[in-house]
């Protein structure tokens, strides 16, 4: 007998502890109340974000009220809070039927369905795991100017997915003003936004005439702005133009000078906090590569209308040529790899925009080649748009009367370039490639082109280049809003110092960072 009282008593003990543990999912407001509301379990599911993907639940819902009684709530959370209303802080519906926009950076969240009643405050609560990953780590930036003049990003992600005013879905509003660059540094040094440690990570840089801001590549969130850059904080009036990875150092450019940082780990890590410009000087967007940072950056100074050679420690600016009485300005630049040489190159036109000069240097000695005046009836010479061709050709692309063209520096002819699958108006190209010396996992060498009707823009990507030229029609295609300003690629590449310095085919980024 006393072995089954002791049975009953620890029956009656678990039930009331299994009692304890769910009392958190259901209220009653009136006990002598006679409903009932009973919510279905709700599988979890997961979603790509930032690229237009809805969560969409429809609960299965038994209740002994009627539904206009009834009453719903959604809410979404990471954690879970002790503070007053706990999870029920973030509502995102108040529909029966859930249809989310899912803008969230990756993680695992919970979603939680309560119903109540509103005639006796019975309320009953049902959750689901939702795993949201993100496709910004290996996707393409197209940096647009939005209809009101500010900045905005659009990404096209590997599956072809278009996720459209990134910025402004994750932060409420574009970056203000108009844009200047984009540009992706692999490996820039920071505090983490997470655990608020130093750490190397992979980050879009965008700048516009007023701004500049820096986001990890893997979820967009912000890393830097202007004031958190650089030492000076709120007192800095720089304006930034770009960041490239270089020798060993992360140059940044500005209008009063010329920094560098050490990037990735193999000097150690910091805050990625610039101090004053190593180098002094109005500097454009325009820098590129010499002989794999190895023998410097060359880059063109708006004063003194010219190139100049920054030496890898950023100690120092050498003159290649400039002329301060001229009144050219620097209108596109790029790098070139083909048959084992390295070419830079830097296309002017004077202020009349009557004339156009192509610069040509060695890369491997940061030397002048030439200063070619180029022909005014060429297409290079009265073209919208001109980008690099990085690799495939010693070819300089051309955007003229919505035609593509290709300009050999070598022979100085043109021809133009089949696009096959078009058959509207180009306005836009880029070249964007990467050779990995390592294993070529994120290899990818891709022609780029777009057509432009008044706000909207449809972009086509080509691979499967020969001799610069795409022989297939495009592996992708997306459309969005927006006038494109440039496009860059992020891959989740770890790049350092010993990766730039090893080969003369390094597999540093080539792709064009100022086109």
């Amino acid at each position: 007998m006393k072995k089954h009282i002791i049975n009953i008593a620890l029956a009656m003990s678990l039930a009331a502890m299994l009692a304890a543990c769910y009392s958190d999912d259901s209220t009653l407001g009136d006990l002598s109340a006679v409903g009932d509301i009973e919510i279905a379990e709700m599988p979890a599911q997961s979603v790509i974000s930032y690229a237009g993907n809805h969560l969409m639940v429809t609960p299965v819902i038994e209740s002994t009220f009627g539904d206009a009684d009834l009453e719903y709530a959604w809410y979404i959370y990471q954690e879970w809070t002790e503070e007053e209303d706990g999870f029920r802080t973030n509502c995102i519906s108040r529909e029966r039927n859930l249809d989310y926009e899912v803008n969230l950076a990756s993680g695992t969240y919970t979603v939680a369905l309560e119903v109540k009643s509103r005639s006796n405050g019975l309320a009953k609560l049902q959750s689901m795991t939702l795993n949201v990953k993100t496709q910004f780590a290996d996707a393409f930036y197209i940096l647009k100017e939005t209809a009101d003049g500010n900045t905005d990003l659009d990404i096209v992600a590997s599956d072809g997915g278009l996720g459209e005013n990134i910025i402004t879905n994750m932060y409420g509003n574009p970056v203000s003003g108009k844009p200047v660059n984009i540009a992706v540094l692999y490996g820039q040094n920071c505090i983490d936004p997470d655990t608020e440690e130093m750490t190397a990570i992979n980050t879009v840089n965008v700048f516009t005439e007023t701004s500049y801001e820096s986001y990890r590549a893997e979820d967009m969130k912000k890393v830097f702005d202007k004031t958190t850059i650089s030492y000076a904080g709120e007192e800095n009036t720089a304006n930034y133009r770009n960041i490239v990875n270089g020798y060993f150092a992360a140059f940044l450019v500005a209008d009063n000078g010329v920094g560098a940082k050490a990037y990735g780990t193999d000097f150690g890590l910091s805050t990625g906090k610039y101090g004053l410009p190593a180098v002094e000087g109005n500097y454009s967007k325009h820098m590129q590569m010499l002989g794999q940072g190895g023998t410097g950056m060359a880059v063109w100074d708006n004063d003194n209308h010219g190139i100049y050679s920054i030496d890898y420690n950023c100690r120092y600016a050498m003159e290649i040529i400039a002329d301060p009485t001229s009144n050219e300005t620097c209108i596109a630049s790029g790098i070139n790899r083909t048959g084992g040489t390295e070419t830079v190159w830097y296309l002017t036109e004077d202020a009349a925009k009557a004339k156009r000069f192509l610069y040509l240097i060695d890369s491997n000695f940061g030397e002048l080649i030439e200063k070619r005046p180029l022909d005014p009836s060429l297409h290079i010479s009265n073209a919208t748009c001109v980008a690099a061709c990085g690799g495939s050709a010693a070819y300089i692309y051309a955007v003229d009367g919505g035609r593509l063209y290709g300009y050999g520096w070598e022979n100085g002819t043109e021809v133009e370039i089949s696009l096959p699958g078009i058959s509207g108006n180009i306005t836009f190209v880029t070249n964007q490639w990467l050779c990995d010396l390592y294993g070529g996992t994120y290899d990818f060498d891709n022609l780029i082109v777009a057509e432009q009707k008044g706000d909207t823009y449809s972009i086509f990507f080509y691979d499967s280049l020969v001799g610069g030229v795409p022989t297939d029609a495009p592996y992708m295609k997306a459309q969005g809003n927006g006038r494109i300003r440039a496009v860059r690629r992020t891959t989740p590449s770890v790049i350092g110092y010993f990766n730039v310095s090893v080969s003369g085919y390094s597999p540093m980024p080539i792709f064009p960072t100022s086109d």
